[in-house]
């Protein structure tokens, strides 16, 4: 557990206890000592065998709490909470718009699930309801849609996660197993975990005990999770047919034709359709009558991280630790992306904070050369398509990555308007995480994304993929249609030297896309990605 995952676990206590009505001294002690944490450099393992000592807003009461949280990993009085309020009222915490006051009201006026919900605002009964009125309605109306939409979705990590648990299973108990399905392919969101598994369907069955619901005759189903689950069983002999039928989407396996039966491997299987192996990410419909570049993006061919926080603004290490975890993992450079001055929730830099933070990567420069830190910036694109900071400080910047965080509500001219402006911008080098969506959440901005990309291609400005499993965009599918056409930058969005690791799924969807290394700006030199900034 890190320090920030602790801080979340506070708010999202303290939102329970709004929506319960109760605890309003104990809601407000708890988000302040999330803030504190978040605030921290120190590691949360010393800071709870210190008990806490100084840190503001933890006190006596507060603090064997925490320490006993982090000791045991477990937080008895969140599950207290949650268990005191219906499953359908938690679920409204997936509608954007909605926080725990609002929530709390829909709740005593009978909304007690996204159906409910849904059904207020398609009646008109919601804008009637205390701090709710025609404009929230119809916003919150499309929101519980999509939140809806969603329910039975899960992230890529949390079906591989699943996925790799009962895989152990499977395999303590002496089966050969392996994932398959949406999954394997890399879906960004998943709603099912398929899996192949060698061996006769009672024996199966019985290993995976009580997430079996039903067998039909080779196909087991189940539920694990939130999870439908799906176990195809197959002979040694016809393994690899069956994994192709379980692995690729529908059209994707209706294009290819019927499927050779009989084939013990999967390079079997295509090469009795006369066709050399495709990889798992590579069976979608959008990859229909398309082939994988030969020379596919792997790990080693990345020189530098790009768009890092620290702690001058919300991550939760130090710009020492993030470079020295840089080095580490042997990269080149590194672009630090700290919030700009907008982004006050977020700990934006003002610009006295942007100097401070300058001086302090000159110093490790000279300590860590030949590694270098490159000076960025996530600059909010405000409304007007203007960057947050005066172009007399702007220039200074090596490497400026601007972002939409707030206005996502924008019609979609006066949206794409705003991007374009941001995209003339001779300062900015890349646009970060473009629609701002996040998964199973909001949608994201609206724009003409055609004109959108068609300027970024002319100027000579990169464009984000977000490797943060809540992001991950640019979507892939945008992406393998101008993989030729646009440059991209691979953006972990760490916050701590362990979301670092996010860049894993840059690199799955750059595959799943099709983008060459050229294309990708983390394999040029720290010289050529500085000069993103010269503009056209």
């Amino acid at each position: 557990m890190t320090r920030k995952e602790l801080a979340g676990l506070l708010e999202y206590a303290a939102d329970l206890m709004e929506v319960l009505g109760e605890g309003e001294y104990r809601a407000r002690a708890y988000r302040v000592a999330a803030r504190s944490l978040e605030r921290l450099e120190a590691d949360l393992s010393e800071l709870a065998a210190q008990g806490f000592r100084g840190v503001r807003g933890i006190g006596p009461g507060l603090a064997p709490v925490l320490k006993e949280i982090v000791k045991t990993q477990e937080f008895p009085y969140l599950a207290e909470l949650e268990g005191r309020i219906p499953p359908g009222v938690l679920a409204l915490f997936r509608v954007q718009g909605l926080g725990p006051k609002r929530i709390r009201a829909l709740w005593e006026n009978g909304v007690e699930s996204l159906e409910e919900l849904v059904r207020f605002a398609e009646e008109g009964r919601l804008r009637a309801l205390p701090g709710f009125g025609a404009k929230s309605e119809a916003s919150l109306l499309e929101a519980a849609r999509y939140a809806l939409q969603s329910l039975r979705r899960v992230l890529l990590p949390v079906g591989l996660e699943v996925g790799r648990l009962i895989l152990a299973d499977l395999q303590n108990a002496g089966f050969r197993a392996e994932l398959a399905g949406s999954v394997r392919r890399g879906l960004e969101t998943v709603g099912n975990l398929d899996l192949v598994v060698e061996g006769p369907p009672g024996a199966v069955q019985k290993a995976l005990g009580h997430y079996m619901r039903e067998a039909q005759g080779n196909l087991l189903l189940g539920q694990v999770e939130g999870l439908s689950l799906r176990v195809f069983c197959a002979e040694p002999a016809s393994f690899g047919s069956v994994w192709v039928e379980a692995t690729g989407s529908r059209e994707w396996l209706s294009a290819l034709g019927p499927i050779p039966q009989g084939c013990a491997t999967e390079e079997e299987v295509f090469l009795a359709l006369g066709l050399a192996y495709i990889p798992a990410y590579w069976r979608e419909k959008e990859h229909i009558g398309l082939s994988p570049p030969e020379d596919l993006l792997g790990p080693q061919a990345l020189k530098g991280l790009i768009h890092l926080h620290t702690a001058y603004s919300d991550g939760t290490a130090s710009l020492r630790q993030m470079a020295e975890a840089a080095v580490a993992q042997g990269y080149a450079y590194m672009v630090v992306c700290d919030h700009s001055k907008s982004a006050a929730y977020a700990g934006g830099l003002q610009e006295a904070a942007v100097r401070q933070q300058w001086a302090e990567i000159d110093r490790l420069n000279a300590e860590l050369s030949p590694f270098r830190i490159l000076k960025g910036i996530e600059s909010d694109i405000l409304p007007d398509g203007s960057l947050d900071y005066p172009e007399e400080l702007l220039a200074h910047f090596e490497v400026v990555v601007g972002s939409l965080h707030s206005g996502l509500s924008l019609d979609p001219k006066a949206q794409t308007e705003r991007l374009l402006k941001a995209l003339d911008n001779p300062y900015l080098s890349i646009l970060g995480h473009p629609s701002g969506r996040l998964l199973l959440r909001r949608k994201g901005a609206q724009a003409d994304w055609e004109r959108v990309l068609e300027r970024a291609e002319k100027n000579r400005k990169a464009v984000e993929f977000n490797c943060n499993p809540h992001r991950l965009e640019l979507d892939w599918r945008t992406m393998l249609a101008w993989r030729e056409r646009l440059y991209f930058s691979l953006g972990p969005d760490a916050h701590s030297p362990e979301g670092i690791s996010d860049l894993q799924y840059g690199l799955l969807f750059a595959q799943k896309a099709g983008l060459r290394p050229k294309s990708i700006v983390n394999t040029w030199p720290a010289e050529q990605l500085i000069g993103l900034k010269k503009g056209p």
